[in-house]
């Protein structure tokens, strides 16, 4: 009996000690290639032929590491707006892309919502036509431009020449142009067209 169990406790001892050992080249494999979660989601590494997973639990995640928000004061009306394309969650990098490797100098890459226009006025610089346009292309990814249409026929005539954040609040409990009266949306544009016409 006594051999059985030195046989036996040799063996389990090998087996676990091929388990490290087995284990401990395949790290060793492993971090060689690049950072996995750099990778694209479920692909398959070209060098060493092994797929790669990028784990996605909050899209949010970097964003609300600087951008805090406790009361949900950011996601506002979008917060449980249902994205028309992926038909989940509107999340940050939805509308605002993605954060680039020098965020902090400037954040060239994320897209900003501001209001802009295309003719200088007294109180607004005239703003780039395609800064106009990436904002307004974000907003009609959701926002189909037949159904803005039929809410009101400014949306086309201002499509290219006014984003759509110079009325419209990005992040509102409400959008304030939603049940705006028409005494309020006539003073809105007359003040914005009179503007215009004073600097020409």
């Amino acid at each position: 009996m006594g051999n059985y169990k030195v046989a036996m406790n040799t063996m389990i001892t090998f087996f676990v000690a091929m388990c490290i050992f087995g284990f401990s080249i395949n790290v060793a494999a492993d971090s060689n290639t690049q950072d996995a979660t750099t990778a694209t989601p479920a692909v398959i590494n070209q060098e060493s032929g092994q797929h790669v997973v990028k784990f996605i639990r909050d899209r949010d995640y970097a964003c609300t590491q600087c951008h805090k928000d406790e009361k949900d004061v950011l996601k506002g009306a979008h917060g449980d707006a249902i994205h028309a394309q992926t038909g989940r969650d509107v999340t940050c990098v939805d509308c605002h892309s993605n954060v680039g490797e020098n965020h902090r100098d400037g954040a060239k890459v994320v897209t900003k919502f501001a209001p802009a226009q295309s003719v200088a006025g007294s109180e607004k610089p005239a703003a780039d036509v395609a800064w106009i346009k990436q904002q307004n292309n974000t907003c009609i990814n959701c926002h189909e431009p037949k159904d803005l249409r039929e809410v009101n026929w400014t949306h086309d005539v201002h499509a290219l020449d006014l984003s759509c954040a110079s009325c419209h609040t990005v992040h509102p409990d409400t959008d304030p142009m939603k049940g705006i009266d028409r005494k309020s949306k006539i003073k809105m544009c007359v003040d914005c067209h009179s503007d215009q016409k004073k600097e020409k």
